[in-house]
């Protein structure tokens, strides 16, 4: 049973906390090892030989979602959109993808969840065993009461995508629907992390174990006096003076380092600016400068185009300008 088709859910969910440090992106765009996470969901339906997908989101989220993946086609992908008021749940997305789903099995992916295998194997597992629905659940989904979440993926048949859209309790479990009405149903964990369902601290969480998949890529003419240890990626327009970069990590474009540490576990944006200081298990967004600081930067998000830098001029204070919900520790 081939799946040529699929859902990705984009919108938010009952579990879903606001991170502070990157109000104005809509979360499926924020990037995970500089790759948003959206993107990582398009890459996996690529792999695993998907044709088609729909994306469900919401309306406030819409038009930047639909700039950054346009018609697909950077992933071999045929692309359609959803729009949906309020969170993106599953029995709402299959109801508006009814047309496009047609008498097909789908392949059901929530943008929250990021997984880091494949999911060709079980897309064999799935047609192998003739099953109506195979759920492809997170560690975090092993407690008994989450059994029925959709915390990873769904692999549905279309006798499953025929149950569920009729089901009229969305109280009543998923797979144990689709088991009730006679479908073979099975789960299986799978290794990833669900970063939207957490604070800010989980976006570190998944950044770290993205950044763990990496596969090194340094161009020698972007270093000048520079070391690199470790699992790094440098963009090639970016440029390193006098620095060292401990991975895993990864630089994005036109960003400079001048005199400056990098340690594991960080992702540094494009257009970034590190002079001075030292950074380690932090993600740096786009456009930001962080400049002589004067301490390491640790479990840090510093959001686009922010600043952090130490002034010598006196007398000496610290001065600061932050946004709601913003969190600063000075040790």
């Amino acid at each position: 049973m081939q799946i040529a088709k699929a859902l990705v859910l984009a919108g938010r969910t009952a579990q879903d906390r606001p991170w502070p440090s990157v109000r104005s992106t809509p979360k499926p765009l924020v990037p995970v090892a500089n790759r948003p996470l959206l993107f990582h969901h398009l890459d996996t339906l690529r792999r695993a030989g998907i044709l088609e997908a729909t994306i469900a989101m919401e309306p406030e989220a819409a038009p930047a979602i639909r700039r950054a993946v346009g018609g697909g086609g950077d992933w071999g992908l045929r692309i359609e959109y959803a729009e949906s008021v309020g969170c993106v749940g599953l029995d709402e997305t299959l109801s508006m993808a009814r047309d496009f789903i047609g008498d097909e099995p789908v392949l059901v992916q929530r943008v929250g969840a990021l997984l880091r295998e494949r999911i060709e194997p079980h897309i064999a597992a799935f047609a192998g065993e003739r099953l109506d629905a195979l759920a492809l659940q997170l560690p975090a989904a092993s407690d008994p009461a989450r059994a029925d979440a959709m915390d990873g993926a769904l692999l549905l048949s279309e006798r499953a995508v025929s149950i569920l859209a009729q089901r009229r309790n969305p109280a009543a479990g998923l797979l144990s629907c689709v088991r009730d009405e006679g479908g073979q149903v099975r789960w299986q964990e799978v290794d990833g992390c669900l970063p939207c369902d957490g604070e800010e601290h989980t976006l570190l969480e998944a950044n770290r174990r993205m950044l763990e998949t990496i596969v090194p890529d340094v161009d020698p003419a972007c270093l000048h006096s520079s070391q690199i240890e470790g699992p790094v990626i440098v963009h090639p327009t970016s440029r390193i003076e006098d620095s060292l970069i401990r991975g895993p990590a990864i630089i994005g474009p036109r960003t400079r380092l001048t005199r400056a540490y990098v340690g594991p576990y960080t992702s540094i944006g494009p257009d970034v600016v590190i002079e001075g200081a030292e950074v380690e298990h932090s993600i740096v967004f786009s456009g930001a400068e962080v400049r002589f600081v004067g301490t390491r930067l640790e479990t840090s998000i510093i959001g686009q185009r922010a600043r952090v830098t130490r002034s010598f001029a006196v007398p000496r204070a610290v001065r600061l300008s932050i946004g709601d919900g913003a969190e600063v520790t000075l040790s």
